[in-house]
């Protein structure tokens, strides 16, 4: 069974779990584009494993473990539903959500909700392979778990502090990126003023 798209950003996400998994999504794009940047002018710019991974049948797979990393933080740090924007993707201490891919990935697998038309197939298969004893489904659950890691810790190397939010109450501005506290605040905030530079870009690019 395909898993359902999550919530798009278009359809205004109603819940933490909606807006996880929409972040989810949004942060292996940001993942997919600096790879993509990187590589440039390479004639392939995926590995056979990372176009499965980030474009083909596991990224689901991927998207709903980021999004329960983020959703198991935001209940971790009693954050409403508005304040939810200042989960932090690294912190100090490993208390972001590369500190739970890491650390305990499963268990906020376990506290995901369990709904069908919200990536319900894939939080079932994950939670099977996590506890599987073959060892091909063991691989593929250490794969999803590494590739969601290396999509947060990427993200959150190349994210800089753009808002006045709060953040960890140990995070160092001048420290290594996985002390700044860098949260999905940073990385919204980051989106919006990138399309307001597009949109002036193209707009004094059409003969003004």
């Amino acid at each position: 069974m395909t898993p359902a798209e999550p919530p798009s950003a278009e359809t205004s996400p109603q819940s933490v779990w909606e807006c996880s998994l929409v972040w989810a999504d949004l942060l292996i794009g940001l993942h997919v584009e600096s790879l993509e940047q990187v590589r440039h002018g390479q004639l392939f710019k995926f590995s056979e494993e990372e176009t499965a991974l980030y474009a083909g049948v596991d990224r689901p797979l991927v998207s709903f473990l980021i999004a329960a990393a983020l959703h198991e933080r935001i209940l971790g740090l009693d954050l409403s539903f508005p304040d939810a924007v200042f989960v932090s993707l690294a912190a100090p201490h490993e208390e972001g959500v590369t500190g739970t891919l890491r650390r305990s990935a499963y268990n906020a697998l376990e506290l995901s909700p369990d709904i069908e038309d919200q990536g319900g197939s894939s939080r079932a298969l994950l939670m099977r392979v996590a506890l599987a004893s073959h060892p091909d489904d063991r691989l593929l659950w250490d794969r999803v778990r590494t590739s969601a890691l290396t999509v947060v810790d990427t993200v959150a190397r190349s994210t800089h502090a753009r808002h006045t939010g709060p953040r960890h109450p140990d995070a160092r501005s001048d420290g290594p990126y996985w002390e700044r506290g860098s949260t999905i605040g940073d990385i919204l905030l980051g989106e919006q003023q990138r399309r307001e530079h597009d949109r002036l870009a193209e707009f004094w690019g059409d003969d003004h």
